[in-house]
């Protein structure tokens, strides 16, 4: 198997500017790139480029891509992040999920790279995982503190976890409530995203919606008119999604908020990953009784329209041989196939000696016709309509 590799940043906050293009440009020879997005794919070398610069110049969020192993997503967080470093930093470590703060300012980059030894198997949409890391990165910027839980599940796919006990940071309430997508970010990193739904279990639920609107309705009571008529202008005049993360960083700083609620740690990694395995069972049961559900549905709307169908054919049989006759000439297995159960149709619709004669007599018919069309008389004998 040759090698692969695929890079891709996207633009989320605003597009990026000309000067701002002209230093992506630099950075390789053979991408793809827009003022959204930058693309670009290797079989026999890999990306040289400056990945936080490109960060720091523009793009928002980062996904690399090998089938050799490596797998990294990264995203700038143009306020830092909006918990204490008391919090913050349990569910960060040295290892797959670390914290780089700008030397000015607030921003930085969160880089998820955990170490997959064996970690081959080949993965596609791309896109999709992009998606996943996007709604990650909204969740963080409004200080949510379950996608850092979900990506500290991300980075714990690495931890050889027979030997090493690893014990879960403290558990978000509402992780039962993740959105979809944020979870699938697990599935790129070869988990699967039932883990966040394992890891939820026993934990309170939290409406994160309504604290955040509590915070808000605060910090506008205390906001002077004047301030509130400059965020009126600046939200027509300016880029809506860059002013959203500076007010949201800004109502933050401006109370003492309370923390987000969280359950004690208790489970090893392999605890939750044994919890997965018996949710992942029970899904899995779930989905063959629907599908179950769904072909017995499906057959009995068959029979109903095979029914309907056998009654126009006691009126009219001519017509339905006539029919099949065309199928055939049309060619084609599953013309060959309906023609011989039209006939099997006919048969059971007319009835008794007449209703097997007719349907006999005008497959031998076929079969002469056509004899080198060995699957339409195969079709017609698995209809006991040629001997």
């Amino acid at each position: 198997m040759s090698e692969f590799q695929i890079v891709l940043f996207r633009a989320i906050d605003r597009p990026l500017t000309d000067k701002q293009l002209e230093f992506m440009d630099q950075q390789s020879s053979r991408a793809e790139f827009t003022k959204w997005e930058f693309q670009v794919e290797y079989n026999y070398s890999s990306f040289r480029g400056d990945v936080d610069g490109m960060l720091r110049n523009g793009y928002d969020i980062f996904l690399n891509y090998s089938n050799y192993g490596s797998r990294e997503i990264r995203m700038r967080l143009p306020n830092g992040l909006p918990f204490a470093k008391s919090v913050w930093s349990k569910y960060i470590s040295a290892e797959g999920l670390t914290w780089t703060p700008d030397k000015t300012g607030k921003a930085g980059i969160l880089t998820l790279a955990p170490y997959l030894e064996e970690a081959y198997d080949p993965v596609w949409g791309f896109e999709d995982y992009l998606d996943a890391a996007g709604k990650l990165r909204e969740m963080l910027i409004v200080g949510d503190l379950r996608s850092l839980y979900v990506l500290w599940l991300c980075s714990a796919m690495a931890v050889d976890y027979e030997d090493d006990p690893l014990i879960e940071p403290p558990v978000p309430h509402g992780l039962g409530s993740v959105p979809g997508e944020a979870s699938e970010l697990l599935a790129f990193f070869e988990a699967d995203p039932l883990l966040v739904d394992a890891a939820a279990v026993g934990v309170p639920k939290f409406d994160s919606r309504a604290s955040q609107l509590e915070s808000i309705k605060v910090w506008l009571n205390s906001t002077a008119e004047s301030r509130r008529a400059e965020i009126i202008h600046r939200l027509i005049s300016e880029d809506p999604n860059a002013l959203k993360a500076e007010l949201l960083s800004e109502i933050r700083d401006s109370q003492q908020a309370d923390a987000w609620p969280t359950a004690a740690p208790t489970r090893t990694i392999k605890q939750l990953l044994d919890e997965c395995e018996l949710l992942r069972q029970k899904e899995e049961e779930k989905q063959k009784k629907q599908a179950a559900a769904k072909a017995k549905r499906e057959a009995e709307k068959a029979e109903k329209q095979r029914q309907a169908r056998m009654v126009e054919m006691r009126s009219d049989p001519k017509a339905w041989i006539e029919k099949s006759s065309t199928l055939v000439e049309q060619r084609g297995t599953d013309n060959y196939r309906e023609a011989a159960s039209i006939l099997a149709d006919l048969r059971e619709a007319i009835g008794g000696d007449e209703g097997g004669k007719i349907a006999r007599k005008h497959a031998a018919h076929l079969a002469k016709k056509y004899p080198t069309l060995n699957v339409l008389k195969s079709s017609l004998r698995k209809k006991e309509l040629l001997d």
